[in-house]
């Protein structure tokens, strides 16, 4: 059914526009599939309307023609129409999946698109939910400051959460020079590998520094978290000469937009507002008192008018929590 409804996705592709299915009958004529999953694959085509060839199509079902239920403990069961006939197949769900899912069984949750997908020799599905969460609006406010020696700090009201990037730092030349080792052999294939393999790992990271922020956040009662607006930005336009030699050329190409992604959806999740922020003098101004300096040279910030001593990166993030620059457009 996935090759299938592949082979569907570029027939489509290559037909005039005039010519292109509507309808499931109308695809008939090029592909055998079941009516649902056809309809569903006309909708993600039109959804893609820069694609010029897909290497996979995956089969979706929207919530008239799929269906999830508790098989009791806990065991759970998902049903589907395939190309012969509809199934229900027993899934593998986590703790936290289990709490989304009985909210969906319940009525408080409504169910989306689901897709079946592929990754290794593994089948997955992918079921996304509309959910209604309760905002903390009464809290404190997070700010959270990106960079290079450490890829994350988050600060409330002076207490400090920090994320080194020193191993991500020592992970990113290990993969550098495992690619300058297969540029050489022109191992094109073992590359590609290698290039998904590092792009997992840096997802893997940035859900794992975004869940302890919003745990962080949650446990000192924010109820909003701001982050640098970083737009047209590269996170090493203001480093020194030294940590762009040093840093940039294993972290410059973090996915920071990425990690404020994944905090942002998570934030939602728990009821926290998300908000942005300009950069401008975040760096420069010290959070106690407001007197603005030159960039510090090294990673403590002293205030040469109240005399505080602060990291740094504590003291943009605490004065990113303050939006001392504004709230970015």
């Amino acid at each position: 059914m996935a090759d299938r409804c592949t082979q569907f996705g570029n027939t489509f592709l290559g037909l005039p526009k005039e010519n292109r299915p509507k309808t499931s009958k109308q695809a008939s004529e090029y592909i055998t599939l079941p009516s649902a999953v056809t309809c569903q694959a006309i909708r993600d085509i039109k959804g893609k309307p820069k694609a010029r060839r897909f290497k996979k199509l995956w089969p979706g079902f929207n919530n008239q023609n799929f269906r999830i239920e508790s098989a009791g403990g806990a065991c759970w069961k998902a049903s589907f129409p395939t190309l012969e006939k509809r199934v229900g197949v027993p899934i593998e769900v986590s703790q936290y999946q289990v709490k989304h899912l009985n909210a969906l069984l319940n009525g408080e949750a409504k169910q989306g698109t689901a897709y079946l997908i592929k990754r290794g020799k593994e089948w997955y599905l992918h079921l996304s939910l509309t959910l209604t969460v309760e905002k903390n609006s009464q809290g404190k406010t997070m700010g959270i400051d990106l960079g290079l020696t450490d890829i994350a700090v988050a600060d409330i009201e002076g207490k400090t959460l920090f994320f080194p990037g020193g191993q991500a730092a020592y992970t990113r030349r290990h993969y550098a020079s495992l690619r300058r080792r297969l540029q050489k052999k022109q191992a094109h294939r073992a590359l590609r590998k290698l290039g998904n393999r590092e792009s997992r790992w840096i997802s893997d990271q940035n859900h794992k520094i975004s869940r302890r922020i919003i745990a962080f956040a949650q446990a000192n009662n924010a109820s909003t978290i701001r982050m640098e607006d970083l737009t047209g930005i590269r996170l090493t336009s203001k480093q020194r000469k030294k940590q762009r030699r040093d840093k940039g050329r294993s972290l410059h190409s973090w996915a920071f937009y990425q990690l404020q992604q994944f905090i942002e959806y998570k934030a939602i999740l728990a009821g926290i507002k998300v908000e942005y922020v300009n950069r401008d003098k975040t760096s420069l101004v010290c959070s106690s008192c407001g007197t603005e300096r030159s960039r510090p040279s090294g990673r403590w910030y002293v205030c040469g008018h109240c005399g505080s001593r602060k990291h740094i990166d504590a003291n943009a993030a605490a004065n990113i929590a303050k939006a001392i620059s504004g709230l970015a457009a």
